[in-house]
């Protein structure tokens, strides 16, 4: 059985690390105060991830230029092509398995449910932005496929403090264990467990 305590195969999804959304003139930036902590966070999951030989999945934005409301609604962030979607290299990962998405979830591209599904992966870590939009999108639609998803607080961002606590509350509430970067271990083990 696979459970937060004893994940088996596992995976660690970073969504969304791109420019319009941790740039300052990024054109749809998160909370500024989220970015710095945010990164060492996820940096501190994808070491961690190395250690256990974790899938480390990279999921960015490309949205279709021809989406114009949805264009319109993100002040044009990431539109396929633009400068927008490169991947921040604060938090690059150059050997990390890539997954574009056009949509909140990252599982609406079937290349992640193929790659996960081909290496036995039952057990998602995410990291990533925004809470309220892309985490709890892609960690619903994990729990949906009936995979454990543990949601590393510390490395995620969204607009405003409020926002991120309330999405991680819901996520938690919905099922998908939510925890610091720092608490997963290379055993699976909590710190505090030993």
């Amino acid at each position: 059985m696979t459970t937060a305590a004893n994940p088996g195969r596992r995976a660690l999804v970073l969504l969304d690390f791109q420019r319009d959304f941790l740039a300052d003139d990024g054109r749809m930036p998160v909370a500024r105060q989220h970015v710095a902590p945010v990164l060492a966070a996820a940096r501190c999951a994808v070491d961690q991830a190395r250690l256990r030989g974790d899938l480390i999945v990279k999921v960015g934005n490309e949205f279709r230029r021809g989406d114009i409301v949805g264009n319109l609604l993100r002040r044009r962030a990431a539109v396929s092509g633009s400068a927008g979607t490169v991947w921040d290299d604060r938090i690059d990962v150059e050997d990390a398995l890539y997954v574009p998405k056009s949509a909140g979830s990252a599982f609406t591209n079937p290349a992640l449910g193929a790659a996960l599904d081909a290496r036995g992966i039952r057990h998602l870590l995410v990291a990533g932005l925004f809470a309220k939009g892309c985490v709890r999108a892609t960690a619903e639609a994990a729990l949906r496929r009936g995979l454990t998803v543990e949601v590393l607080g510390d490395a995620v961002a969204c607009s405003s403090d409020r926002s991120r606590d309330r999405a991680l509350r819901l996520l938690a509430d919905g099922g998908a264990h939510v925890t610091a970067s720092r608490h997963v271990t290379v055993d699976g083990r909590s710190p505090q467990g030993r």
